[in-house]
């Protein structure tokens, strides 16, 4: 598990363990910070599991980048980029379990201390999606999501694998969401059902994600390298096709959430 840990392409070639990881990352920050700092532990936490996964993420975006350099073909440079995609998906899936267990485990006060931000971040989102049946509650969840991309984007071009902030972020949002949801109904028996729901449209949405952060990073990277003077129109059409990419799955997401999540 260690080399995995340190190897991106390893990595990339067992996304299961990468899972295990995930969940193992985020385990230890929620207890840490709980022991740290109890009064911020819902930040902290967030914190904790984003440094501990930050190196293999950067070694990631930057096999990427390297590979946009050497392959000629687009159909092959897509079909790595999958590959990278499915990596953090598998990464992003163990953090979410990770955070859905411990609010169901821990007791009240704990929860509430590991994640006050979150549960107030989705006040928020229900504000957004209270209009849920109609038109109205599209274009703000559309016009969100777009915004989170946006920031996954810039925050991969400035610092690299700092858009795995984002990804963090919102693994405990949505991780606190089905377990909080769970524990008031009907316990583990319902996660499945739960699961379905956000993950319907969270899937997608998490994918937009995280191909607008390897666009910024794959742009971050070449810029450092200089290889973007190389192969400017190269490397320019490949962030771009993964930026059009991450709109479309954002738009496909908001139709979801807002036409088909509600009946489930």
């Amino acid at each position: 598990m260690l080399k995995i840990l340190f190897n991106a392409k390893r990595a990339e070639r067992h996304p299961l363990e990468m899972m295990l990881i995930g969940f193992f990352y985020a385990t230890i920050s929620i207890l840490l910070s709980l022991f740290i700092l109890p009064e911020y532990a819902s930040l902290v936490m967030v914190f904790f599991t984003v440094i501990s996964c930050l190196y293999v993420v950067q070694k990631a975006i930057i096999s990427e980048e390297i590979k946009d350099k050497y392959y000629k073909s687009e159909e092959k440079m897509m079909k790595s980029h999958v590959e990278a995609l499915k990596f953090l998906m598998f990464l992003f899936f163990g953090f979410v379990i990770a955070f859905t267990l411990w609010t169901i485990i821990l007791p009240h006060s704990f929860v509430s201390a590991s994640f006050n931000l979150q549960s107030a971040s989705i006040n928020e989102i229900k504000s957004l999606t209270g209009n849920a049946f109609s038109d109205s509650g599209f274009y703000p969840i559309i016009i969100n999501n777009l915004k989170v991309a946006f920031i996954s984007f810039l925050l991969a071009l400035f610092y690299g694998a700092g858009a795995i902030f984002v990804l963090v972020w919102n693994a405990s949002i949505m991780g606190f969401m089905i377990g909080d949801l769970a524990r008031n109904t009907l316990g583990l028996v319902s996660l499945p059902s739960i699961f379905l729901k956000y993950f319907l449209h969270g899937f997608p949405e998490m994918i937009a994600y995280f191909v607008a952060a390897l666009a910024g990073g794959i742009l971050f990277i070449s810029l450092i390298k200089g290889d973007l003077l190389i192969k400017p129109k190269k490397i320019a059409f490949d962030v771009v096709l993964l930026i059009l990419a991450a709109i479309f799955l954002l738009i496909f997401a908001a139709l979801i959430e807002v036409y088909v999540s509600p009946f489930i």
